[in-house]
């Protein structure tokens, strides 16, 4: 008698890549809460300490965090909602949304002052209202580098560059006759003339292509990471 032949079929569930996750409606609605709550004391520039407005700055630190680190399965779906800002922006967003709730709660007035001063400066009111509903920021002037990957296949990474956006790329890219597993997004930046930092960035990366006419790398996240960081880090070009 035979033996029963075992099934190693792959099924694909999610339809999204990594990064690209929908947000669940009860953390969106969370969210929305303590964006409206920010919002509020932006546009207000009045200063009332509570717990809920602790909480909330909190909560929006978070999604620009998260933003920054790129590494949470809605991270990318989060960094729409934003307006699509870069890394750098990002971490100037959550340094002084944390330096504000600090001084709040120790109830440092001046200190509290000029953070709002810098976020109000730093248009991230407009960030925020993209989140709640209104059109998000389109970066001006600008393209991104992106790496792309498949859960399946982690160190097959996909980097370029588009000066469309991200999503309309993933799209095309997952609509392609062949594509079964997704893409998402694993990593990207903001960047001036993207062409020619594409060009810079396949010609360090070269020793890891794995065809000269695509520009598919086999190598490790984290050290193709690392390599884009360091070339754009040295060029100031990412916003």
């Amino acid at each position: 008698m035979a033996s029963p032949v075992q099934d190693h079929r792959v099924q694909v569930v999610q339809k999204w890549g990594f990064g690209m996750a929908p947000v669940k409606p009860d953390i969106q609605q969370k969210r929305h809460r303590a964006v409206a709550a920010v919002l509020s004391l932006l546009q207000n520039d009045r200063i009332e300490s509570s717990p809920s407005l602790l909480e909330a700055l909190s909560e929006v630190k978070g999604l620009y965090w998260r933003c920054h680190e790129q590494d949470q399965w809605d991270w990318f779906t989060v960094w729409q909602q934003l307006g699509r800002p870069g890394r750098k922006r990002c971490r100037r967003a959550v340094s002084a949304l944390s330096r504000l709730r600090t001084a709040i709660k120790d109830g440092d007035d001046a200190t509290a002052a000029k953070q709002l001063t810098l976020l109000i400066d730093a248009d991230v009111q407009v960030d925020l209202a993209g989140l709640v509903g209104e059109q998000p920021r389109e970066p001006q002037g600008a393209g991104y580098i992106y790496v792309l990957s498949t859960r399946e296949q982690p160190r097959m990474l996909k980097i370029g560059y588009t000066e469309r956006t991200v999503e309309e790329r993933v799209r095309e890219i997952n609509r392609a006759t062949g594509v079964v597993i997704p893409y998402g997004v694993r990593a990207l930046w903001v960047v001036a003339d993207a062409p020619s930092v594409e060009a810079e960035l396949h010609a360090r990366l070269a020793p890891y292509r794995v065809r000269k006419d695509r520009e598919f790398f086999d190598l490790d996240f984290r050290d193709a990471f690392v390599l884009i960081q360091s070339h754009i880090d040295g060029l100031g070009s990412e916003d």
